[in-house]
C-alpha cells in the first residue's frame, strides 16, 4: 500500500494521519511530515489505523516524536493502532511509551498536509 501522511488540527492537538507500509522507503517522508506540522508544543495523536507495516525506521520516528514531546511537557499518543503497529512496539518493548487515544474528529485550521 502506497504511504501516505496527512496533518490537521482537531482538540488542540494536532493530529497526524499516517497510512500504508512505514518502511525504509517511507520513513524520511514520514518524518518530514511530522516535522512540518509538529512543533512538539502541542499533544500529537497519531492516528495509525491504515498502517500495514511499520518497521524499525518507522519506530525510530515514533520513538523520535516521543522524545520530542517529553521534552515540551507533552504526549504522543496513538490512534487505533493496527495490528502491524502494535507488534513492531511489541517487539521493540515500548508499547508502555504510547498511550492509545480515542480517534479524533473534526478540524481546526491548522498544519497543511503533508504527503
Amino acid at each position: 500500500m502506497e504511504f501516505s501522511c496527512t496533518a490537521r488540527r482537531a482538540a488542540g492537538r494536532v493530529v497526524l494521519t499516517v497510512a500504508g507500509d512505514v518502511d525504509l522507503a517511507a520513513y524520511a517522508r514520514f518524518e518530514a511530515g511530522l516535522e512540518q506540522s509538529w512543533d512538539g508544543t502541542t499533544d500529537l495523536v497519531i492516528d495509525c489505523s491504515a498502517v500495514t507495516f511499520l518497521d524499525s525506521m518507522g519506530l525510530r520516528v515514533l520513538v523520535r516524536s516521543r522524545r520530542r514531546a517529553a521534552d515540551h511537557g507533552r504526549e504522543v499518543m496513538l490512534a487505533s493502532p493496527s495490528r502491524p503497529v502494535r507488534r513492531a512496539l511489541e517487539l521493540a518493548g515500548v508499547t508502555s511509551l504510547f498511550p492509545v487515544a480515542e480517534p479524533v474528529s473534526g478540524a481546526e485550521h491548522g498544519p497543511n498536509p503533508a504527503s
